[in-house]
């Protein structure tokens, strides 16, 4: 028989703590710690809220780590830019589902913090929505 140890830092998460809506959307993500190193990792987003994520990833921060999280999104605004939408937070909890695991990100998603990708700002036009 095998035995399948949990992470240490595996967390139990009360939802009750949850002080913004959460959106179920699954949208690729990039995020980026520093753990004797800077380190990036991908994955996508399980749900989204203004105050942080849900983020389903092979690799996860250690709880309590500063993480920056660039979400991608195309914008129907700019004609389908590849749009990145950032937060910096700190990883609340760490989940590990067997096949799947998943972190939490306390942080806040604003205005400010959604640029187009660097490749695609030549490209960039306005679609007007008037004819």
């Amino acid at each position: 028989m095998q035995v399948r140890h949990k992470p240490a830092n595996v967390v139990r998460f009360d939802r009750n703590r949850r002080s913004a809506a959460r959106y179920k959307l699954q949208l690729p993500v990039i995020f980026h710690w520093n753990e004797g190193g800077e380190r990036t990792g991908g994955g996508f987003t399980s749900d989204v809220a203004l105050d942080g994520a849900l983020i389903n990833s092979s690799m996860c921060p250690p709880v309590g780590s500063d993480v920056r999280i660039e979400v991608l999104i195309l914008s129907p605004v700019w004609g389908g830019v590849e749009m990145r939408i950032q937060c910096v937070g700190k990883v609340t909890r760490v989940l590990d589902q067997g096949d799947v695991m998943s972190f939490g990100v306390r942080g806040d998603f604003d205005d400010d913090h959604l640029t187009p990708s660097l490749r695609e700002t030549s490209k960039v036009t306005p679609v007007s929505d008037q004819g």
